[in-house]
């Protein structure tokens, strides 16, 4: 989107060229017809530039904004109403509006702001206009926001509340005066005083700051841990008791006959005896069956028509020939050129480095000389003569002799008796086997459950026990085949009542015999050999001489002799003069520090050193001097014609109709032989031998006569019945030191105070843009001219360097922190409007 702006300054420069008078409104005209401009979806525009912008609203064919988004107002912090007013009405902001460097009266012609994006919750404009210039209409809708004071702070379009690039628009600023043409020189070429800059202006940015709260105020509780102290007292461990002692019972043994299992019968049951019958058994009908024989067919060829005949269009295709013509390609027209500066060159011979005087340290040459060192002085070894010994035996007395208290275990005697374990009881069991004991005999069918789950006054498993008719205990238990019926479930079997009689457990026990007792048993006294060492003769001393311990080392010396065979020059005292070479020698401490001087500073004051002098280099610089400045001619560019060819119809295409005989071919098919047919075969039926199992005698009981168990038994008899008495046993107390505590653990509530953060962003409130400013430079300017700019940067607090008039790299590096600091274009010239600002009145 460059070339517009290049073709509308191009006119402008051309315009000058010629004398002409080229006025603010033609000028705008003519950039606006060749403004970069940018359509969204809804049909707003953008320009790539603030004054692509201005000067369609200056040329009064801009194309306004119109929003196409519905927002209520939304007010922010600091703002404590809102009211709707016209753009052109945004005069009455002056003191906002001065504060942005803006006239409050340039409202009444519109705006043209940069579109930004997404800012603070609210929507932005549409993305094909973020960051170009949009116009705004006089009569556009405002939200004017204003704070506690009524001072007006910011303001939004009024429909969709989107915000501007700042709390303000940028207004359209006024339609520059015509330029008389008495005030600008005929030709610029002609001003061989005057230096020009493409100066690039950079984007102008502006930090916006937000206070933003990270997290609101709370309370939180601190524990405040409890304090401790150490307390000692005495506890009680055991306190005084009294502890029965045991006197063991007199016992004797008596032996008597016991029934264990008195005289009786049993029933034996005798199983059943089965027969086995053998019969056969037709397992399959006799039937009949079908089988089909399948048909049988030949193979033939049978030929039919493949493409019937047809008729085709052909389509001859149309004649051409070629035909050249000349055509114009680029009307006549005029080229602007720009003319560079001519220069010529200058050499000159510039100092790189000035002239040093180094001191290099001498190496003169050195000599190994020995000599002996002590080590060790003489001295004396006192040596010990340790005692003389003999060994031993001798027997020791380990454990002398003591009586030691044995405890007799108590004996005891294994008692076997019968315990019974459950008394006798009545219980339902089903089958005529038990018909001989039974008391009572119902058939299956009459066996008959009333609701609460008993049988005449017997319950059925799993009910509570009642007392039986023979006063014993009835436990209602029904056999597990048993099968709840009525009546009209009619059965062959029937439900006896028997006795179940109680059932005995041996139970095998130990009884005491002899009660636990003590006993004293002598322990001898035990003896160990120990072997032990008898001093026959005391340790002494001995003292032995040690003589001086010497060791040859070498030490390093200046072999003056051979120095002096090398050419080293020395005085009379023995100071080292001059070298080999015939260099002049000092030592460090003597050599004066000064500008041209280079020593190392690690080198010992009594060293030798010698002068190298190393001469300045200089270098040849070649610099290039303007002659001629730049300037711009119009050249004429002739019409330009191109002959081209092209081809011409001779003869139309057309048509005509070709008739396609018919095409055949053989295609194969089955003929039938023999049809399908079915017959009928006789399947035979299918017999098995199964074997029958059928009881040939039931099952039945015999009584079998059992005879009661006599036992002898043994049972103990007490004699003398146990008794207890009575021992005192004393309180057992120790001392005791714990912590208790001395204040208790309690809480406090402390007060955290809100975070806030604050959130700095940059926010485009400037288009960069390039353009060609007069500079202030050694051609145009004079010294004394210079020297004020360079006393101004110093009453600044920018210092310039020398103020000698000259524009050096100090003083142009002075200007640019100059510019940086009051926001003005940092491009590292002394531009006019740098020069306003300092103060100091240009050219």
């Amino acid at each position: 989107m460059k070339s517009p702006r290049t073709t509308s300054k191009a006119a402008m420069w051309a315009a000058l060229r010629r004398g002409g008078v080229l006025g603010g409104s033609a000028l705008a005209l003519a950039t606006a017809a060749q403004a970069g401009m940018v359509t969204d979806q809804h049909g707003n525009v953008g320009y790539d530039s603030a004054a692509e912008c201005d000067a369609a609203v200056q040329a009064g064919n801009a194309r306004y904004y119109r929003p196409v988004t519905n927002r209520p107002p939304a007010r922010q912090k600091g703002e404590a109403a809102v009211r709707t007013i016209r753009l052109s009405e945004l005069a009455t902001a002056t003191a906002q509006a001065a504060g942005l460097r803006y006239s409050a009266a340039d409202y009444t012609r519109g705006a043209c702001d940069l579109g930004i994006r997404h800012v603070k919750g609210r929507p932005d404009i549409t993305p094909e206009l973020v960051g170009k210039w949009v116009p705004f209409s006089p009569d556009m809708p405002l939200n004017l926001y204003s704070d506690a004071q009524g001072q007006p702070v910011r303001v939004t379009m009024a429909q969709c509340d989107n915000g501007f690039s700042g709390n303000l628009p940028r207004p359209v600023p006024p339609v520059p005066a015509p330029v008389v043409a008495q005030q600008v020189p005929p030709r610029i070429e002609s001003l061989p005083n005057q230096c020009f800059a493409q100066i690039l202006t950079p984007a102008r940015f502006e930090t916006r700051s937000e206070r933003v709260l990270i997290a609101p105020a709370t309370k939180r509780e601190e524990v405040i841990p409890a304090t401790y102290k150490t307390v000692t007292e005495q506890v009680l461990v055991q306190p005084e008791t009294r502890q029965q002692v045991a006197e063991p019972a007199q016992l004797r043994t008596v032996t008597e006959n016991v029934v264990v299992r008195p005289a009786g019968v049993r029933d034996e049951p005798v199983a059943p005896t089965f027969k086995t019958t053998t019969e056969q058994v037709e397992t399959r009908a006799a039937t009949t069956r079908y089988e089909v024989t399948p048909p049988v067919y030949k193979h033939a060829f049978e030929r039919v028509v493949d493409v019937p005949e047809h008729t085709i269009q052909r389509v001859i295709p149309a004649k051409f020939k070629e035909v050249e013509e000349r055509v114009l390609v680029n009307a006549a027209t005029t080229r602007t050129e720009t003319v560079p500066t001519r220069y010529r060159s200058e050499v000159e011979r510039i100092l790189v480095r000035p002239e040093v005087l180094q001191y290099v340290p001498v190496v003169l040459p050195t000599k190994q000389v020995p000599e002996q060192r002590l080590r060790s002085a003489a001295t004396t070894k006192v040596i010990p003569v340790p005692a003389a010994v003999e060994t031993a035996v001798v027997p020791v007395e380990v454990r002398p002799a003591s009586v030691r208290r044995e405890a007799i275990p108590a004996a005891y005697d294994v008692v076997t008796e019968q315990v019974k374990v459950s008394e006798p009881y009545r219980e339902w069991r089903r089958g005529r086997a038990w018909v001989g004991q039974a008391h009572e005999v119902v058939p299956m069918r009459g066996f008959v459950v009333d609701p609460t789950g008993q049988f005449k006054g017997y319950p059925v498993a799993g009910r509570t026990l009642v007392p039986a008719a023979t006063g014993g205990v009835s436990r209602g238990v029904v056999d597990a085949g048993m099968t709840p019926a009525d009546n009209a479930d009619l059965e062959d079997d029937v439900w006896c009542l028997v006795e179940v009689p109680a059932q005995y457990q041996t139970v095998t026990r130990q009884v005491l015999r002899a009660p636990a007792t003590f006993t004293d048993v002598a322990v001898p006294a035990e003896y160990k050999n120990v072997t032990r060492q008898a001093i026959v003769r005391e340790a002494t001393v001995r003292t032995e001489h040690v003589p001086a311990v010497y060791q040859s080392v070498y030490r390093t010396e200046i072999d003056y002799d051979r120095a002096r065979a090398l050419g080293y020059q020395f005085d009379p005292s023995g100071e080292l003069v001059a070298t080999a070479n015939g260099q002049r020698v000092t030592r460090v401490a003597s050599v004066r520090q000064g500008a041209g001087v280079q020593i190392d500073r690690a080198l010992a004051p009594d060293s030798w050193v010698r002068e190298v002098r190393i001469p300045a280099e200089y270098r040849n610089v070649t610099r290039y001097v303007p002659v001629e400045a730049a300037t711009v001619r119009v050249t004429e560019v002739p019409e330009a014609y191109r002959t081209i060819k092209r081809r011409v119809e001779v003869e139309p295409a057309r048509t005509e109709a070709v008739v396609v005989p018919a095409t055949y071919k053989s295609v194969p098919k089955q003929v039938l032989v023999r049809a399908e047919s079915t017959r009928e075969v006789n399947v035979p039926a299918e017999t098995a031998a199964v074997t029958r199992y059928e009881v040939d005698q039931p099952a039945s009981l015999r009584q079998v006569a059992v005879p009661a168990l006599v036992q002898p038994m043994d049972r103990i008899e007490v004699a003398k019945a146990a008794s207890v008495r009575d021992e005192v046993v004393p309180a057992v107390y120790r001392t005791e030191s714990r912590q208790v505590i001395d204040q208790p653990a309690s809480t406090r509530t402390v007060d955290v105070p809100a975070v806030y953060e604050t959130i700095s962003w940059l926010v485009k409130v400037g288009e960069a843009h390039e353009d060609k400013r007069e500079v202030m430079c050694e051609t145009n300017t004079a010294p004394q001219k210079i020297q004020e700019v360079q006393r101004a940067l110093q009453s600044a607090g920018f210092s310039p360097g020398p103020v000698n008039g000259v524009l050096a790299p100090e003083t142009l590096a002075a200007v640019g922190r100059y510019q940086r600091a009051r926001g003005l274009p940092v491009h590292g010239y002394l531009d006019v409007e740098t020069v306003r600002a300092l103060g100091v009145a240009p050219n």
